[in-house]
């Protein structure tokens, strides 16, 4: 598994987080009660694995091709560059949006639109990496070079933990709605309620 591997790999778990995000952002605009704490925790994994972790990893992959010669102030680069200051903004945002709401403060709609921006923002972030921007890594960067960037990766997860056994943590604390069951035509109730 090469250093790209292994961020498409984190892309994958990333995205289950996003599920989770987007199907309490459902149910609670459906008019069902989704406890902040939900919003909390993913929030601090945005923060901790997705900025402190993945990001962190991505931007050891930029510097490699900066070194050889793509400029980063312009074109692909910078865009993703700029995507990755964006999330942190939001991710920052979502943490603070908790707190007001669970002040009394803030609408929970608020908190619910946030948490849409940055699905929709790691959505669009991913599929320009992975169509666009890993691609022409695997052309410029030799595979020493990609071992190099590959050992910087384990540093990295070595100082915030595997951001798989994150994304399963937040996950089971609070997995996707079941669906309505043919046999009773009932649903069951949501696992974050009242958390």
């Amino acid at each position: 598994m090469d250093a790209i591997d292994i961020l498409v790999n984190e892309h994958r778990h990333i995205e289950r987080v996003m599920d989770v995000l987007e199907r309490a952002v459902e149910y609670g605009r459906g008019g069902g009660d989704v406890s902040p704490v939900l919003f909390e925790r993913a929030a601090h994994f945005l923060r901790t694995y997705v900025d402190g972790s993945h990001d962190a990893k991505e931007d050891e992959v930029f510097q490699a091709i900066i070194s050889r010669g793509l400029p980063s102030s312009e074109g692909m680069l910078a865009a993703l560059s700029a995507q990755h200051a964006v999330g942190r903004e939001l991710a920052a945002e979502l943490g603070a949006a908790v707190r007001a709401v669970t002040d009394g403060v803030m609408a929970r709609e608020e908190l619910y639109a946030l948490a849409e921006r940055y699905v929709r923002l790691h959505r669009g972030h991913t599929e320009a990496e992975e169509v666009r921007f890993f691609p022409m890594v695997r052309r410029l960067l030799s595979v020493d070079v990609m071992e190099r960037v590959r050992a910087k990766f384990a540093r990295i997860e070595a100082a915030h933990g595997p951001l798989a056994d994150a994304a399963d943590a937040l996950e089971l604390a609070f997995p996707l709605p079941i669906p309505t069951t043919r046999r009773t035509g009932s649903v069951r109730p949501h696992p974050w309620i009242g958390r």
